[in-house]
Formats: C-alpha cells, sequence, structure tokens
C-alpha cells in the first residue's frame, strides 16, 4: 500500500494535532510506514485507520493501556476461532463500558437542556438584577445551575456558612488532657495526598 499521506493529512482527517500524533508513535500505538532519512513521516491508509480507531477509542474513555492492549488483539492468535473468542472477550466489556457512558451523556444532555430552558424563562421574568444565587435558588432549579450560580457565603441564599473549615482542628479530651489533633487524619496513600505529600509511585 502507497505511504503518501503526510502527519499533517493524519491530523486533518482525525481531528488530532501533529503532536498528539507523535505521542501515539513514542507509545507504540502507531508507525509511520516510512520515514525519510529527513525525518519526514509518511502514513498509508491502514495507518490512518489505525489512528481513527485509537481516536474514538480514547474518547470513550480508555486508557493507552487497555487501547494498546486491544490493537495487539491479535497476537499470539494462530486461528480465526482464536482470535473470534478473544475479539468476544475483550470488546463485550468495552461495549459494556460505551453503553454506560452513553446513557450518562444522554442525561447530561437533558441536563444543559433544562439549565438553558431555566435560563432563559429566567431572563424573560422580572428580578434579572438579583444576585445568581437567586437563580440557583429558584424552585426546581437544574443541577448544573444551582452549582455554577451559587456562591458561598453570597447573600445569604447559599446555606452553607456553619460549616468548619478543612483547617480547624476540633479539640478532643483524652485522659483529661485537651487534644487538638485533627480527628479525620489516618495513614497511608490517602493520607500522604491529604496533607500534600504525594503517595510513593509505583
Amino acid at each position: 500500500m502507497r505511504a503518501h499521506l503526510s502527519s499533517g493529512d493524519l491530523a486533518r482527517a482525525t481531528g488530532n494535532t501533529v503532536r498528539t500524533i507523535r505521542f501515539y508513535e513514542e507509545e507504540g500505538l502507531l508507525t509511520p510506514a516510512v520515514v525519510s532519512e529527513g525525518g519526514h513521516r509518511r502514513y498509508t491508509e491502514d495507518d490512518l485507520e489505525r489512528l481513527q480507531l485509537i481516536t474514538d477509542l480514547r474518547e470513550l474513555g480508555l486508557a493507552l493501556c487497555e487501547i494498546r492492549s486491544m490493537l495487539d488483539l491479535r497476537s499470539g492468535c494462530y486461528s480465526a476461532a482464536e482470535f473470534a473468542l478473544r475479539f468476544q472477550e475483550v470488546l463485550a466489556g468495552h461495549l459494556e463500558q460505551a453503553q454506560r457512558r452513553l446513557e450518562r451523556l444522554k442525561r447530561l444532555k437533558e441536563e444543559l437542556l433544562q439549565g438553558l430552558a431555566a435560563i432563559q424563562v429566567r431572563l424573560s421574568s422580572s428580578g434579572t438584577e438579583q444576585c445568581p444565587c437567586a437563580v440557583a435558588e429558584a424552585a426546581n432549579a437544574p443541577r448544573i445551575v444551582k452549582v455554577l450560580a451559587r456562591q458561598q457565603g453570597c447573600c445569604g441564599h447559599h446555606h452553607g456558612e456553619h460549616h468548619a473549615h478543612a483547617g480547624d482542628a476540633q479539640p478532643r479530651i483524652a485522659g483529661g488532657a485537651a487534644s487538638t489533633e485533627p480527628s479525620d487524619v489516618g495513614s497511608g496513600p490517602a493520607a500522604a495526598t491529604a496533607s500534600g505529600r504525594k503517595p510513593p509511585s509505583a
């Protein structure tokens, strides 16, 4: 197959950047068919299809290691039956993941539409000069409107003023002596993260 496509051609066809394509090459997900002495890369139509699949799988939310495993699906298969079985096992799990993602996206789309409708109603009614918090407190306001419009301690609309500050230590009595040790300090990676220290990498 003729290698006539440049990195720019692949980028334009898939909506990626040339830098992203280079990254996929570094990760071993994509390999140019030809690299000239001057470093110019050329790709085939098969390479373009592979990149399109990688892009779609990334959009689905798959990690690079999952995509790499999927692209290596044929490795070690010596018959069509063996490949078909492995394909079915791997793809069934990803199909379920895709379905869950589609359902979440559908719910989010409905919420966005409800939010836009609620804002349009607000703009067409009186009280447009009120604080944005009033929009969040409107009856039946969608979640996205509530979260984006309200502000802590503003105008008395958002009732969160009495929450304890995260850095305040609560005194505890232990053996007759007062202790100012925060009660939520634990151990392990979660505690290290909470204290600003990064857990050791694997």
